[in-house]
């Protein structure tokens, strides 16, 4: 299975290099005119990336010429790039002992200038020659160091990958539990993660591990999850169908589910027939010839086994007529050169001094043209890289975003969810006691509704935070009519404030408002709740809605206890921990970090005034 996989991955990068064809011809064009060391470096690591996949060997002539010259000019970060694209060369090669010769010296690089984001990759590559040499002490020794450093870059994307290779390690070495192991834990990263290929690539996995153990019945319900995800995510990609159903396959062949096996064969042939992919046809045939063996219908074993052969021989004489065809070209662009340079000379003496002045002219502006044209090609490609890595921080950003939502559900869950559920347990145990007096039941009743009520409305804010994190809600912009939206909210709170005695009093001086009504109902809902949890008994909350500034506001006064300069600030940078009530109530901390980042989104702020023992004033400002 992880041949098939490489397979596929070889294939899908040698289209995109097909693809880039015109720019080999213009960055070897640039690589005979250019005198910058620094600019010729990054042409000869171009190069060397292009014909890394399809033309290893002339990757590696390209490659080395980069290191020498990196080596020439001190030029370590791209020093360091170039082992690892060279290492990964040498092993497409199965030259396993330059391959780690490579790696090694990037790793060195990357140790010395404390690179800890590349130095975690670099190991795992170190680790992947010894796996691929089966020298298991060594892999997970790299594989571990690896580990240290990616736990603690806090990089999930990447600890998938080395939890991925862990799994193969392992399972080339017939440590089919542990193998299994790491698979299952690159699967959970990859759900964190919400990534489709590090899921799907981690059942594929576990599916191969468990038809090595014979286990057919769970491989085929690892590879039913991966098709449930394409087929659910609409991925139609021909390269990807091939590979899974080769795997359908191979577990259906081994549980000697013979039809079955042969309807995901054909349809691996073809989409790796639609896809060009040629090697996994050839592993198809070479299966269906296996197949009919073992049903002993002997002719069509033959006819199968002749189409694996054919391609076989076919890829070996595709092979050939391409390194002939290469050094064909090569040699004849060397000899084009040399006829040009000969003609060029003649020329040159033909002419008089008149024409060569005319020339010369010409040629150093086309020359200028050649700069100014390559000058841009780079400028593009850096203003590029730039959008590119400007992309990526969003997303590491928005990874450590999601990664704090999950530790703050989690905290809130396992702490504030279970204490209401205690208190709730209490009571029906206690509800039934002839010995506890009637009063001491109606207090414990008391709780119990308060208790749910409070959890009521966290889960609600969980939901609605949550959601909003996941989906990146975007605002509905409508008109509200305040005295509806207003009172739908203070209706559901009059329990809740009856509780305490406190009367909920409304100043309404605009007839209608313009903003997103889900989000300034649950912004609402929070800041009265909170006004009665910090209110005292027999208190007063107003609600005001208002023009300040030209800009409409909602206000909500109370005349509680009121928060600290340290306690606003905490609530404005998104630090906030739950507070007590006046009468004990408990929460989870997460109503006002709530608000501000609902309000954000609706394009509205949040404004905090407060004098402790006095009262606070919370502000919603609508921007126009």
């Amino acid at each position: 299975m992880y041949k098939i996989v490489w397979i596929v991955l070889l294939a899908c990068i040698s289209k995109n290099i097909c693809a880039q064809a015109k720019e080999v011809d213009s960055l070897l064009k640039a690589l005979d005119i250019e005198k910058v060391d620094s600019n010729k470096l990054n042409t000869l690591s171009r190069l060397g990336s292009i014909y890394m996949f399809n033309n290893a060997s002339k990757g590696i002539e390209y490659l080395e010429k980069g290191i020498a010259l990196a080596i020439k000019i001190n030029e370590q970060d791209k020093l360091a790039r170039l082992y690892i694209l060279n290492g990964f060369c040498y092993r497409i090669k199965a030259d396993f002992e330059k391959s780690l010769e490579n790696y090694l010296n990037a790793t060195r690089i990357y140790e010395k200038e404390d690179k800890r984001n590349r130095l975690g990759a670099a190991y795992i590559s170190v680790g992947d020659v010894y796996s691929d040499t089966k020298n298991v002490p060594k892999a997970s020794e790299y594989y571990d160091k690896a580990e240290v450093i990616i736990l603690k870059q806090k990089d999930s994307f990447e600890l998938s990958h080395l939890y991925f290779e862990k799994g193969i390690l392992y399972d080339k070495n017939n440590g089919n539990d542990t193998s299994m192991q790491f698979f299952k834990k690159a699967y959970q990263i990859g759900k964190l993660l919400k990534s489709d290929m590090v899921i799907t690539n981690a059942l594929s996995a576990i599916g191969a591990n468990y038809k090595s153990r014979g286990n057919y019945i769970e491989a085929l319900k690892s590879y039913d999850t991966v098709k449930q995800i394409y087929t659910a995510k609409q991925i139609n990609t021909p390269d990807l169908l091939a590979a899974l159903y080769i795997n359908y396959g191979e577990a259906y062949l081994k549980a000697n589910d013979f039809e079955n096996a042969k309807v995901a064969f054909q349809k691996s042939i073809n989409y790796a027939t639609s896809a060009g992919l040629t090697e996994i046809e050839m592993n198809n045939y070479k299966s269906l010839a296996t197949l009919y063996a073992n049903k002993n219908e002997y002719k069509m074993q033959a006819y199968y086994l002749e189409k694996f052969y054919k391609i076989k021989d076919s890829l070996y004489t595709s092979d050939t007529k391409n390194k002939l065809t290469q050094l064909e070209a090569d040699y004849k662009i060397e000899k084009k050169n040399i006829e040009i340079v000969k003609k060029e000379a003649e020329v040159e003496k033909g002419k008089n001094q008149r024409n060569l002045f005319v020339s010369l002219a010409a040629g150093l502006l086309l020359l200028f043209g050649g700069l100014g044209f390559f000058y841009s090609r780079i400028r593009n490609k850096n203003n590029l890289l730039g959008v590119q890595n400007e992309k990526i921080n969003i997303q590491k950003n928005e990874l450590l975003t999601l990664n704090g939502v999950k530790d703050r559900l989690f905290s809130i869950i396992s702490h504030d969810l279970r204490n209401p559920l205690v208190t709730l347990r209490s009571y029906l145990s206690l509800s039934d006691n002839p010995n506890i007096s009637e009063e001491k039941k109606q207090n414990f009743k008391n709780q119990t509704v308060q208790a749910v009520t409070q959890t009521t409305d966290m889960l609600d804010n969980l939901l609605v935070w949550a959601n909003m994190q996941i989906k990146n809600t975007v605002a509905t912009i409508v008109p509200i009519y305040v005295e509806d939206f207003v009172l739908d909210v203070t209706d559901t709170l009059q329990a809740q404030a009856a509780q305490k005695n406190i009367s909920i009093n409304t100043n309404l001086q605009l007839q209608t408002i313009i903003g997103d009504k889900n989000i300034l109902t649950i912004a609402l809902r929070n800041l009265i709740t909170n006004a009665i949890k910090y209110s005292h008994q027999n208190g007063q909350i107003n609600i005001v809605v208002q023009l300040e500034n030209n800009q409409p506001c909602i206000k909500v006064k109370d005349d509680g206890v009121g928060i600290t300069a340290l306690q606003k600030e905490s609530l404005l940078t998104n630090q906030n921990e739950s507070t007590i009530g006046t009468q004990g109530e408990k929460g989870s901390g997460l109503g006002l970090f709530l608000v501000q980042e609902l309000l954000t989104k609706a394009n509205c702020t949040l404004q905090i005034s407060s004098v402790v023992g006095v009262g606070s004033t919370f502000t919603i400002v609508i921007l126009q």
